[in-house]
């Protein structure tokens, strides 16, 4: 495979999870929460260790979309489960030890998937997971009580979801329009950072992980502080903060010769970014009343996947290797800063119509 390449496997993955998530939307919320995750979790671990089997590069691809058919739907009830049981005015503290955990996976997982692959085989990597997968399961099953109480208040055989109806609300469009762009914004080069580093700045590959264990600690500890400043200040003072220090990463890092050490931008990167995703699934999370949360979730994680895909695939499509280097990134980084400009515009409308009215329904 070219290095510039690499969008494509990411992008099928994503994709694949957006579609599994519009197929079970309108029925999610039907179900006990808890056996949901198992179906999903179970499913993701099988898919996982299929792909350490792979032959060529079609058949990886194949079982990374099975992979991503499964994770799709595990992301969105985990969030719905977070919000059903966690009250508003300690939600951006939860959702930032969540997606703290979700953060330590992509961003330790480089790494550690480099060094599997090297000290073993290039399959080591999906072997391990596939198998943490199953014991996470086990755990789930033993330890997670039955989650219903979203059925409390519907018919003994709960209503289909109309996910038209849900679209239909001008909140739902604009939530999933903030977390959208925040995320295609992201993606646009997250999946070429390592290529960068190698390819552009010169880090040799065997420092990479140095730059991932920086950039991971330091994104954990401030998903903890913006999660406690959320809680406090409310999301739109963070928000147009965190797109600030974002346009000033990106215009310093990727459009011209760096004035800060690639391990500053890298970190402040990632860390800012990470924590702008946080900022925008808090306040999405007051957007749908508890009977459809799970559908509401289903929809977020289709955008959130096709987003984050399209950006994969888009980016993908831009660079190219040309003599050991990393071409045409900093039209890549001006369509993100130009989202990242945009994004706390579109969640800050979406809070102006929120105190207008209530949760959906």
């Amino acid at each position: 495979m070219s290095a510039a390449n690499i969008g494509y496997l990411g992008g099928s993955y994503t994709l694949a999870a957006a579609v599994s998530s519009l197929l079970v939307a309108k029925y999610i919320d039907r179900f006990d929460r808890k056996h949901v995750v198992l179906v999903m979790l179970i499913g993701l671990s099988v898919a996982t260790l299929m792909c350490a089997n792979a032959w060529n590069m079609e058949s990886l691809m194949a079982t990374r979309m099975l992979a991503g058919f499964f994770a799709g739907p595990l992301v969105a009830i985990a969030l719905a489960i977070v919000t059903d049981c966690v009250p508003v005015e300690r939600r951006g503290r939860a959702m930032a030890i969540v997606m703290g955990a979700f953060s330590i996976a992509a961003i330790a997982g480089i790494p550690l998937g480099l060094k599997l692959a090297s000290w073993y085989d290039w399959s080591a990597p999906f072997y391990i997971v596939g198998t943490s997968g199953m014991l996470v399961a086990v755990v789930v099953m033993v330890l997670l009580p039955s989650l219903k109480g979203h059925l409390q208040s519907t018919a003994s055989t709960p209503e289909e979801v109309s996910l038209l109806a849900l679209l239909s609300h001008r909140q739902v469009l604009l939530a999933m329009a903030s977390l959208g762009v925040a995320v295609f914004s992201t993606f646009l080069l997250v999946p070429n950072l390592a290529v960068w580093l190698q390819l552009n700045v010169g880090v040799a590959r065997d420092d990479l992980s140095l730059y991932y264990l920086v950039g991971g600690v330091t994104s954990v500890i401030a998903l903890q502080v913006v999660g406690r400043m959320l809680d406090s200040m409310g999301g739109r003072v963070v928000a147009m903060g965190l797109a600030v220090g974002i346009v000033v990463v990106i215009a310093d890092g990727f459009m011209h010769v760096s004035v800060l050490p690639p391990l500053v931008i890298f970190t402040l990167f990632m860390a800012l970014t990470a924590t702008r995703t946080i900022v925008a699934t808090t306040v999405n999370t007051t957007v749908p009343a508890p009977k459809v949360r799970g559908a509401f979730m289903s929809l977020q994680s289709i955008g959130q996947h096709v987003f984050s895909g399209l950006a994969a695939i888009l980016s993908s499509s831009l660079l190219v290797e040309e003599q050991h280097q990393l071409r045409n990134l900093e039209l890549v980084a001006a369509c993100a800063l130009a989202l990242s400009i945009l994004q706390p515009l579109i969640l800050q409308r979406l809070l102006k119509h929120q105190a207008l009215s209530p949760a959906t329904s």
